[in-house]
């Protein structure tokens, strides 16, 4: 890793909080943009979200590294003039209120745009910012429940008589990761065009297009069985083998000294394993669950068949896959340093990686402020 940041000399001006808007602006901080963060008196919410470490938040601290910050308080029209000063000495705009609430602080997208025409401006939202449903409050948790997401997990588990219990921030990730390449595509449409852009991203739309097979799969009564994976269980944990293609099955068949299952009518063909695929699951439990784990891993992956025991997330990151890729890397907040997942995105010939700070609530506010000041006279009361 050499070089700038793909987006060094961008500048991001982020009204973001809790867990989309803040992922997608800290992608772009990773890829080198200056990124300053507006937040209230006190600083934003997640600043008091656990897990903390000497009584500063390590999740917000993970969302958030590589930022500067700025503390405004915007019921104030001195700040919201700030801000508007602040908003033609950017290139994006990024925020994930409900809509309504930038138009109502006189910071929509229209309002910005007369001051700065070739500015980017990407709001995150729940359901977008049209439709029926747009002002709807949303977290990640309702995107699940009202997108089929969480009733598609249940059809997958028969057993269950409700949803499960859980706290996937799938909708989020996913959120910020399309607002990221929504931005980066609108910086490289601008150099082309000279033109700002508009993005409206909603979480919902996000998770539709996640859910591909499924998608389809509900427009048809008919649809055709697809396997549903499933753990089996070794001697000290569980396992998950996935004998997707033939030359797959071939192996695991191997791996596991069954090579009696190649002839077998049940799994000989593609179209024999899917409508099998629970009884196949079932004699590859069998198996399995005589034997240890790691032993199984390190046989059925050098036979060809993807495999893996399944790992607690502190198991995970201390693998060796992960260590070397660089893959966690630490960040400092001042009192604590802990590691975050760095950004899976590695480039080659750039400097691609999670900044290594956390910023105070606040931290940058004089600096950024006498900057404006000296550049346009304009200064502002946080």
């Amino acid at each position: 890793m050499t070089g700038a940041g793909p987006l060094e000399g961008v500048r991001v001006l982020d009204f973001t909080m809790y867990v989309a808007g803040p992922y997608c602006t800290r992608l772009l901080a990773d890829m080198g943009a200056e990124v300053i963060k507006v937040e209230p008196p006190g600083g934003e919410v997640m600043r008091k979200a656990p897990p903390f470490r000497d009584g500063v938040s390590a999740y917000f601290g993970h969302l958030n590294c590589g930022k500067k910050s700025i503390e405004l308080d915007l019921k104030s029209a001195m700040n919201i003039a700030t801000v508007r000063a602040l908003a033609t000495r950017v290139d994006v705009v990024v925020e994930n209120y409900r809509p309504g609430v930038m138009a109502r602080l006189g910071l929509a997208w229209e309002r910005l745009r007369e001051l700065k025409p070739d500015l980017v401006y990407c709001s995150i939202s729940g359901y977008g910012q049209t439709g029926p449903d747009a002002g709807k409050p949303a977290f990640a948790t309702i995107i699940n429940a009202a997108s089929g997401f969480d009733m598609m997990m249940m059809d997958y588990e028969p057993a269950l008589d409700r949803p499960l219990r859980h706290r996937s921030n799938a909708p989020d990730f996913m959120g910020g990761v399309h607002g990221c390449a929504a931005i980066a595509a609108a910086l490289f449409g601008r150099d082309r065009t000279g033109r700002g852009q508009r993005i409206d991203v909603a979480m919902m739309d996000t998770i539709h297009n996640m859910m591909a097979h499924e998608y389809q799969a509900a427009q048809l009564p008919d649809a055709g069985q697809a396997p549903v994976f499933a753990p089996v269980r070794a001697r000290d944990g569980f396992l998950m083998v996935a004998p997707i293609s033939a030359a797959n099955f071939a192996a695991l068949a191997r791996a596991l000294d069954r090579g009696t299952w190649l002839d077998d009518a049940r799994f000989a063909t593609a179209p024999a394993r899917i409508d099998n695929w629970d009884v196949l699951l079932g004699e590859i439990d069998a198996v399995t669950r005589t034997r240890p784990a790691d032993e199984l891993d390190r046989r059925i992956n050098a036979e060809g068949c993807p495999c893996t025991r399944y790992l607690t997330l502190a198991d995970s990151l201390s693998s060796r896959q992960v260590r070397a890729r660089g893959a966690a890397v630490s960040v400092s907040d001042g009192s604590a340093v802990y590691q975050v997942a760095n950004t899976p995105m590695l480039f080659e010939n750039a400097a691609v990686s999670a900044r290594p700070w956390v910023a105070r609530t606040g931290q940058h506010t004089g600096e950024l402020l006498a900057e404006l000041e000296s550049a346009t006279g304009c200064g502002g009361s946080p």
